[in-house]
């Protein structure tokens, strides 16, 4: 009776061994992946994967918005002169028509009367040079993110 007993007692040991390693284990924190949204007055739908979706686009390119930025932030603020690039990031609503209603700044190292000045600087530099975003072939009303370098040398490009 003792080997039966200790037999048994051996094949669970090994039972439970063995399933614990085939368990995963999942961290309690998983980051999702990037999503685009698109919100409008009474929902916000997500296009994570959705391929009839087109974000919003500036027709600028990224360096000349920085240039065209950098200068009239220094117009605005002669006195000012900034030691190393300093990254800004805004947040737009484009509307179906392609204009901007509104810009907050996510992130910035200015103070906030310049981060005021930035933000009618992008909406006055940008007016006319976005293009729409689009889901199944209709323009709809989007939330896009714009990274721009505020840049230290403007005046050697």
């Amino acid at each position: 009776m003792n080997t039966r007993f200790f037999t048994l007692v051996a094949l669970l040991l090994v039972a439970s061994i063995s399933y614990a390693q085939d368990k995963t284990v999942i961290p309690k924190h998983t980051p999702k992946p990037a999503t685009v949204c698109a919100r409008s007055n009474i929902d916000t739908l997500e296009f994570t994967h959705n391929k009839e979706f087109r974000p919003a686009q500036c027709r600028i390119e990224a360096h000349q918005l920085s240039v065209a930025l950098t200068k009239h932030f220094y117009q605005a603020f002669p006195e000012r002169a900034l030691k190393d690039d300093i990254n800004v990031v805004f947040e737009l609503q484009i509307e179906a028509d392609g204009t901007v209603s509104s810009v907050s700044i996510l992130r910035s190292q200015l103070k906030s009367e310049e981060n005021d000045k930035l933000r009618e600087l992008v909406s006055t530099v940008t007016s006319d040079n976005w293009i729409p975003a689009s889901y199944k072939g209709n323009k709809i009303s989007s939330s896009h993110t714009l990274p721009v370098i505020l840049l230290a040398k403007v005046n050697d490009i």
